[in-house]
């Protein structure tokens, strides 16, 4: 194959035998007066045409002719710059007619061509310009293929890296195929040869993926098919039973009971009995159950938590207060609107099951959590309602409460709100400096340790990664593309602490995170990039 050759030309002009004649005596006579007053400018208007190649291969020879449009062009010289560098770094000189060199390149990319020539009868240096393409004599072989994640569930954000063995300049990246359902895509990329990132959109079916992805260059090319498969997305949280009086009497053994199920496979429990942890472990299958034994406690309330997750990170939670003491008072607890929405507002209200009772402390509580009280003063009783600022997700709503005559009791119940809401980012940090993107945040070469804490009322979902990006700045592709596993976990599963350990060189880069994900499969928005300067 010839390749195709470029030829510019700028000025054209007739000139006799004559003419140049008188033309070489006048320049002679020019350059005598000047040279001793001027050194001369550069510009860029052009007294010669270029001949050469516009495409080529490494280590292949190649001709560039140049040819002066009036006499009098002398010192001329042919530089070279390749795009990954800032200067010209190779200059030849052609000093006799005809005006040719032949080079050869060894390395493949995009050269800038520049022909200098110094015009004794202007006393300037006059200069054309071009631009060679230099391709590899390799074709553009397709080496790696790797899916991250690499067991993606329906919903995950997916990117493919792309391994290229060539040093091609100009690579055109296809990629066609099925991704679920009926959806086809067809995405077109044109970049570098080595690691290329090619993000897909989320999969929202279940079953196997195929596309086939094919690499051109120039006249060369390769392809191959690229397989996996969706999971479908565990989002069944384990189920907890808890065999347990509300009341018991003075100096009795607390007792109870817990049975556990997981339509997949149990992974881990916790139980907490005042806040401190009781019984904690490992388990598997889809059942556990266990009798635990707490003893006697003192009179008053008391708090039991319990915590189950599933080996995909769904996560339950069980929690109920528990009352020592005498007779207990009856009445229950009523949440209204029924139909509650994340961010409105709730009453929760004590409704008394007895007559002529006066009550003189109610304590209201959502999940454990202490959100209001009121005590009884001047003759009047404690009140019987509270607002409540709702969260999306499943909630105990909890209310004790003590009458003036030295009687307690507790009564809960159980409200799910719908969560459409994605997790809240709340910070990024690494070697423990909390990443701003009002400035940039340095550290030194080496190990890093980045950690991403997230909050979601309904539960952030532990068994899909988060990815932490790294991008040097002005390089398309990731430095680092790292999954980062879960290190501290609330006992309510709403707050969750991500972290990953790497190595970093000197440079500058942006940092970001994708594939945050709640128990209810919604995404954490996008948070933008964080600058990070490793000096």
């Amino acid at each position: 194959m010839k390749p195709e050759v470029k030829k510019s030309r700028f000025f054209f002009g007739f000139i006799t035998k004559s003419t140049a004649l008188l033309l070489i005596v006048l320049n002679i006579f020019l350059l005598a007066v000047f040279s001793c007053t001027s050194r001369g400018t550069t510009t860029s208007n052009e007294k010669s045409k270029v001949s050469y190649p516009e495409v080529t291969f490494v280590n292949t020879d190649v001709k560039i002719t140049v040819e002066p449009l009036e006499p009098g062009l002398s010192n001329i010289k042919v530089k070279f710059k390749h795009s990954d560098s800032t200067v010209f770094s190779e200059s030849i000189s052609i000093n006799k007619y005809p005006y040719e060199i032949t080079k050869r390149f060894s390395k493949p990319g995009i050269y800038q061509l520049s022909v200098e020539g110094y015009s004794i009868v202007d006393n300037v240096w006059y200069t054309t310009n071009g631009t060679m393409t230099v391709y590899d004599s390799l074709p553009p072989l397709i080496e790696e293929v790797r899916l991250i994640p690499e067991r993606p569930y329906v919903g995950d954000e997916v990117m493919l890296l792309i391994k290229v063995g060539s040093e091609n300049p100009i690579v055109n990246y296809t990629l066609d195929g099925r991704v679920g359902g009926n959806t086809w895509i067809r995405k077109a990329l044109t970049e570098k040869a080595g690691y290329v990132y090619r993000k897909l959109e989320p999969v929202n079916y279940p079953g196997k993926v195929e596309l086939f992805l094919k690499t051109s260059s120039y006249n060369m090319e390769d392809a191959t098919k690229v397989v996996f498969e969706v999971n479908p997305v565990d989002r069944v949280k384990p189920i907890i039973n808890v065999f347990t009086k509300t009341f018991y009497p003075v100096n009795s053994d607390v007792i109870f009971e817990v049975k556990m199920y997981d339509n997949e496979e149990l992974d881990y429990y916790k139980v907490e009995f005042n806040g401190e942890v009781v019984e904690q472990g490992k388990i598997s299958g889809k059942s556990f159950e266990k009798a635990i034994k707490i003893g006697k406690k003192e009179l008053g309330t008391h708090t039991l938590n319990i915590t189950v997750r599933d080996k995909e990170g769904n996560a339950a939670y069980y929690s109920k207060r528990i009352y020592v003491g005498s007779t207990a008072l009856s009445f229950e607890v009523e949440v209204s609107p029924a139909n509650l929405t994340a961010g409105g507002t709730a009453v929760i209200a004590l409704v008394p099951q007895e007559e002529r009772v006066r009550y003189t402390k109610i304590v209201y509580f959502v999940d454990g959590k202490a959100i209001d009280s009121s005590i009884a003063s001047e003759g009047k009783e404690a009140k019987r309602f509270t607002l409540w600022d709702v969260e999306e997700g499943t909630h105990i709503i909890t209310v004790y409460a003590e009458s003036d005559d030295n009687r307690g009791g507790i009564a809960e119940t159980f409200v799910s709100v719908p969560d459409y809401n994605g997790p809240r980012f709340i910070s990024l940090t690494v070697n423990d400096v909390e990443m701003g993107k009002d400035q940039p945040t340095y550290i030194s070469p080496g190990p890093a340790v980045f950690k991403l804490k997230v909050y979601d009322a309904g539960g952030i979902n532990t068994g899909v990664k988060p990815r932490l990006l790294i991008r040097e700045n002005e390089f398309a592709s990731f430095y680092r593309d790292l999954l980062m596993e879960p290190e501290e976990i609330s006992s309510d599963g709403k707050t969750v602490v991500f972290s990953v350990s790497t190595i970093m060189a000197l440079g500058y880069y942006y940092v970001t995170v994708m594939n945050v994900q709640d128990l209810s499969g919604n995404l954490m928005r996008d948070i933008g990039n964080f600058l990070l300067y490793v000096q």
